[in-house]
């Protein structure tokens, strides 16, 4: 295998799982950088497409050397589990959003950083410097979330009151995150194993906080890597008022599930109490997210699903 910046070794096949729902366009060119990205490393390519209701088969069909895996949509980490599910051998797995452009090295920069990092630290995600389409840095990286920090989450850069990693020299340098956006993670085999199968029933969002937690409960660290970089096309383009209901809500059943019952319940309130309070300024996916916390049959069947909340 090639050798990596700390002496080990370097995956030298490695697994790119792409999820498609109607955005063949976007994956295609997502896969046209790969070549480049892995700068030399053997990659196999895999696109499940979660039921597109567009030409994506059709599209999918005419590009050579992936292999597309046709699949219900039952949301984005069942997607992956299908698309690591058919994987050949390999060394690391890299999670790829289909709305993101590669740069050179980027790939191979993320599976370097895998396995014996610092003071014999086990790394076992990584993940890169995302720029949004016009270039300026997204603020990709998190902090786990706590009680605090849902009275601060988007509105403070205080590390206590925040889950957003604001502070730019934090993304300026490797180093150990507590997670980040699950657009770009590359994450060696052995590390994947041990996690198990991403969690289902978080149809979209949490799902890589989840993830990213397991791994650190198991020992394995999450870090940053600034040498590889990618720019998230959808970045910044904010989220609908469905979405942010299933962010709300995912983030508010993890939060339980981590914590239990009391913290779950103090959580949920704080969470709501921040809901309403935007909601009272006019902004409907603020109120439409208080509803879904407050009212369990007001929530879309898709954040629903597995829900832990209290109720």
């Amino acid at each position: 295998m090639p050798r990596g910046r700390y002496g080990e070794a370097v995956p030298a096949r490695v697994g790119l799982v792409v999820v498609n729902y109607n955005s063949a366009h976007l994956t295609r060119a997502l896969l046209g950088d790969v070549p480049a990205a892995l700068d030399g490393l053997d990659g196999e390519v895999v696109v499940v497409d979660n039921g597109s209701q567009d030409d994506s088969l059709e599209v999918l069909a005419g590009l050579s050397g992936i292999t597309v895996v046709p699949a219900s949509n039952e949301g984005y980490s069942a997607g992956l589990n299908r698309g690591i599910a058919a994987l050949a051998q390999v060394d690391a797995v890299v999670a790829l959003n289909p709305d993101l452009r590669l740069a050179a090295g980027s790939l191979r920069r993320l599976v370097e950083r895998l396995g014996e990092g610092p003071d014999g630290a086990r790394v076992g995600i990584t993940a890169p410097l995302v720029r949004d389409a016009d270039g300026s840095t997204s603020w990709s990286l998190r902090r786990d979330p706590s009680l605090l920090r849902s009275c601060g989450l988007g509105s403070t850069g205080r590390p206590a009151l925040s889950e957003y990693v604001r502070d730019p020299r934090a993304y300026d340098h490797a180093h150990a995150v507590d997670w980040a956006l699950g657009a770009c993670l590359a994450v060696s085999w052995e590390c994947a194993q041990e996690i198990g199968p991403w969690d289902e029933s978080y149809f979209l969002y949490s799902e890589e906080t989840d993830y990213c937690m397991r791994a650190r409960d198991l020992g394995w660290q999450v870090w940053f890597e600034p040498d590889a970089q990618v720019t998230h096309e959808g970045g910044g383009s904010g989220v609908s008022d469905a979405l942010h209901e299933m962010q709300v809500v995912n983030r508010v059943r993890l939060v339980h599930r981590r914590h239990g019952t009391l913290y779950g319940w103090a959580y949920l309130l704080a969470c709501t109490a921040q809901e309403l309070w935007w909601a009272r300024k006019g902004h409907t996916r603020n109120r439409r997210a208080a509803i879904a916390l407050l009212v369990p049959s007001r929530r879309s069947l898709k954040s629903s699903r597995g829900s832990l909340l209290p109720q």
